[in-house]
């Protein structure tokens, strides 16, 4: 899955705090906190051409990369005598070969001006032929445009934890396997296109720090991830307040003292610290409008960093729109989500098409929960409506964040939920495929 850049903002002085969709690029403005971390990442660019952004879940790695470190080198770039930085942003999901594709067509088109769709078919096949062709394919596509000569260009893998997954769930062993074979081709190529002394290519990753381990799956891996690692740290306290403040006085709005203590109190020592709290932010938020002020009493009534999301999510789930579609909804989650072979808790983006097939659910009441589950007041899927208002067949459809895997009690109650449910299903079914591929 690739993104687009520049993006689209989320946040402004109507919306300050994203939710739990990370900062993006045009975000930058509303992003506080890391200033020092992102001029650390800078520094690391020098030093390295492949850079891993290493940090546990909810750390905030893509943001510092999107809302931090993206922007930064577009300044440059501005700059006379600046670097000319070029750059895209791809999620790996099942198909990093194509993700990788159509972010090099992309970047293209940015660069020479070409509307979408035009030259499409030549430009898919050019590129497809470069990067099936060898190792050195990610150089052999960017040299074939010359407005990129005289650049420099980043490949951001963001979630490259992804890539690890190999059709998990109900896939076959020939489909993992077939999924392994094409991790393999893309870490190559990440990895030739960014020690190639024939190209400036860097190459930027972002990957939860539990899933370090599944490197070692792939040979020359390891080495560049540790070689130049930038592990996300936790904010501190005056850090944290300035998340809290500084976009509430970009809105031109006001914050209770006594709220802003009680944020920096209640969620130090959570997990997914950030994400909740932008979350809880952004509901009290709208709980709040239009008085533009933020206190005690939004902060009990959105339910506090420990029941936000949660009650959030049974409210959508309990709204007019999905009357009578609660069993839609539980279907639709249980097909995004899964628990790997360590138990971690992670996201599965599909094709809109493959969701509707999986669910067995009618494909009007799917795509009526997918749009009010991605609406703007809670934006808990992806893509956001806003961006994309009607999802087609071949629209990825993806849960925001993982932490409203762990947080919605819906999903992660461990008698109940729904990812124990679809675990409990998921072995029986491995169960039957491994019996009937034996027969």
């Amino acid at each position: 899955m690739i993104e687009q850049a520049p993006s689209r903002a989320f946040v402004g002085p109507d919306r300050p705090f994203p939710g739990l969709r990370p900062f993006d690029t045009a975000d930058c403005e509303f992003f506080f906190g890391r200033e020092k971390q992102v001029r650390s990442l800078y520094r690391l660019l020098d030093l390295s051409r492949f850079v891993s952004v290493v940090g546990s879940s909810g750390s905030g790695k893509s943001s510092l990369v999107r809302a931090g470190l993206l922007p930064k080198l577009d300044r440059e770039r501005a700059q006379s005598g600046g670097r000319p930085w070029r750059f895209f942003t791809m999620h790996p999901g099942d198909a990093p070969m194509r993700a990788l594709r159509e972010g090099i067509m992309q970047l293209q088109r940015e660069v020479t001006g070409t509307p979408e769709g035009e030259d499409d078919a030549i430009l898919h096949d050019r590129i497809e032929l470069a990067l099936t062709g060898s190792s050195f394919g990610i150089v052999d596509a960017l040299r074939d445009i010359p407005e990129l000569l005289d650049q420099r260009v980043m490949i951001v893998v963001d979630q490259f934890e992804e890539l690890f997954r190999f059709g998990l769930g109900s896939a076959t062993s020939a489909t993992r396997a077939a999924l392994r074979n094409e991790a393999v081709s893309f870490v190559q190529l990440l990895l030739e296109a960014a020690r190639s002394p024939d190209a400036a290519v860097n190459v930027l990753i972002t990957m939860r720090s539990d899933f370090i381990g599944d490197c070692a799956n792939f040979q020359g891996l390891p080495e560049v991830v540790s070689g130049a690692q930038f592990l996300v740290p936790s904010l501190s306290r005056d850090q944290r307040e300035d998340v809290i403040r500084e976009p509430i006085r970009m809105a031109d709005a006001t914050v209770e003292p006594a709220l802003v203590e009680r944020l920096l109190t209640d969620g130090g020592n959570e997990s997914d610290q950030l994400p909740v709290l932008q979350h809880c932010l952004a509901r009290m938020w709208t709980l709040q409008q239009p008085t533009r002020r933020l206190d005690l009493d939004a902060y009990r009534r959105a339910g506090g960093i420990k029941d936000a999301l949660s009650q959030h999510a049974d409210e959508i789930m309990a709204s007019p729109q999905l009357a009578g579609l609660e069993r839609v909804v539980e279907q639709v989650f249980r097909a995004l989500a899964e628990r790997d072979r360590d138990g971690r808790e992670t996201r599965r983006a599909i094709p809109f098409g493959q969701l509707v097939a999986e669910t067995g659910c009618d494909p009007q009441d799917v795509r009526t929960v997918v749009d009010r589950f991605r609406a703007d007041d809670c934006g808990f899927l992806l893509p956001p409506i806003a961006a994309e208002p009607r999802v087609a067949d071949t629209t990825r459809v993806d849960v925001v964040h993982e932490a409203l895997l762990r947080r919605w009690n819906r999903i992660s109650d461990p008698e109940t939920g729904w990812l124990t449910l679809e675990e409990r299903d998921g072995r029986r079914y491995r169960a039957l495929l491994t019996w009937l591929e034996a027969g």
